[in-house]
């Protein structure tokens, strides 16, 4: 449930800042504004200041800003008094107000994203160093980290020049690289080698992959509750040494004996320089999956807080480093990616925005707070190039009309609009049906 509100009061507060755009941009210029409201359905609350109706609805994952003259008028209409009326108003004027509130989901992300850096950032992350793939995974390869000559225990401290921190750093570098060649700085035992390789395509999320694993030492960080680890005596800080009789030097060392689905496994551990035998029963839910009740130590890397123009200018750049991704991703669609794992709706990017928020309050409120307004400002990097695009019933449609009919000196026949709207909207129903039968397949899932 605290995982839903989340997600409630973040789609709100991007929903709140898109038709705010929409609703200033039509004060200033003189258009008449009838409602304005957070959520759709029923009117909860509401209040009129003016010549506009404020109010608050009933379902929350939404809103409207509804101004006069907005609907497809007929051509033998007749207003008494059009001078206030979206429809009469000049093309230029219609276009800035449809603009207006794509652009405040921009600047939205822009001060979520500049808040993080004046905050600093925290990042949880295994190191740099990676295990190939091809020596534990199940799926089939060939991988590129093989191809090029990558070895497990590498530490990658570079791609394409830019400096590799940690592994959150080098899965973001591959993941936005798909299909494109890369340039690999290596050190290996103290020697610094270079590599050139191409992410595969992973047409299940659009995201690049090379084949590797993070390099996580099996020292463990966490010991669930009433786990079967727990029972079994385990507590943070052991070193894993071996599970029956099999060397442990990593976490996919442990993975890969969990895969063959042991009944219980016997550990050998060292805590404070002494070494300890523990034995682990295993319980296994109805999918044949098992949860070993502990998780393994992760490095923590900070950056320090930034004033407010360096954050700024950070907010910015990642706000358009961001922008430039979506962009991509789009392209992605007609690569073959998988829609039903592309696509997401409301109902699913609402429970990722709350569960994603959970997960950074477990590890302090800075942390919550970061990953809450890190994943509101791409929500609303991706509303703001999608609600641009040229389709029609989209804000970016409206603004196609706008300049046509700027360029040909006269209003587009209300007809043809009629037909480019209908146009438009069985496209984003069509969209919105698919969007959310793959939600519901998502959380029946979960």
């Amino acid at each position: 449930m605290f995982n839903i509100i989340i997600g409630i009061i973040g789609l709100s507060l991007v929903v709140f800042f898109h038709e705010s755009g929409h609703f200033m941009a039509a004060k200033l210029c003189g258009v008449k504004v009838l409602t304005f409201s957070i959520g759709w359905g029923k009117k909860l609350f509401s209040f009129k200041k003016g010549d506009t109706e404020y109010c608050i609805s009933l379902l929350p994952m939404g809103g409207y800003c509804k101004m006069k003259g907005e609907e497809i008028l007929d051509d033998d209409t007749v207003y008494e008094d059009n001078s206030d009326s979206l429809s009469t108003a000049p093309a230029w004027k219609k276009a800035i107000i449809y603009f207006a509130g794509p652009f405040m989901n921009l600047v939205f992300a822009i001060v979520c994203f500049s808040i993080v850096w004046m905050g600093g950032t925290t990042t949880t992350s295994p190191p740099n160093r990676i295990v190939l793939a091809s020596e534990y995974a199940q799926e089939s390869g060939p991988f590129a980290a093989d191809q090029a000559g990558l070895k497990t225990g590498d530490y990658i401290t570079a791609v394409n020049g830019k400096s590799i921190e940690h592994f959150q750093d080098l899965r973001e570098a591959i993941a936005t690289k798909a299909q494109e060649k890369l340039d690999i700085t290596v050190d290996r035992n103290g020697e610094t080698l270079k590599f050139t390789l191409t992410p595969k395509l992973d047409k299940s999320t659009g995201a690049g992959q090379i084949g590797i694993y993070p390099w996580i030492d099996p020292v463990v960080g966490k010991v669930k509750e009433g786990s079967s680890a727990s029972i079994a005596g385990l507590k943070t800080g052991d070193t894993i040494i071996s599970a029956n009789g099999i060397p442990i030097t990593q976490y996919m060392d442990f993975v890969k004996l969990l895969w063959t689905k042991p009944a219980k496994l016997d550990l050998a551990v060292m805590r404070d320089g002494v070494e300890m035998h523990l034995t682990q029963v295993l319980d296994y839910n109805d999918d044949g999956l098992v949860d070993p009740g502990l998780s393994f130590q992760m490095h923590t890397y900070t950056s320090p807080p930034l004033n407010v123009f360096q954050a700024v200018n950070k907010g910015i750049t990642e706000s358009f480093k961001t922008l430039a991704l979506t962009v991509r991703s789009l392209k992605l669609l007609f690569a073959g990616v998988n829609l039903n794992q592309a696509v997401s709706g409301p109902i699913r990017i609402t429970y990722m925005l709350g569960e994603i928020t959970t997960q950074g309050f477990a590890q302090g409120i800075s942390e919550g707070l970061a990953m809450f307004l890190n994943f509101v400002a791409l929500i609303n990097i991706a509303l703001f190039f999608m609600n641009l695009l040229p389709i029609p019933a989209l804000d970016g449609g409206q603004i196609l009309l706008c300049i046509i009919e700027m360029i040909r000196g006269k209003k587009v026949q209300p007809k043809v609009a009629v037909r480019y709207q209908v146009v438009g909207f069985a496209f984003l129903i069509t969209l919105m049906i698919f969007a959310v039968f793959n939600d519901v397949i998502f959380l029946i899932k979960k």
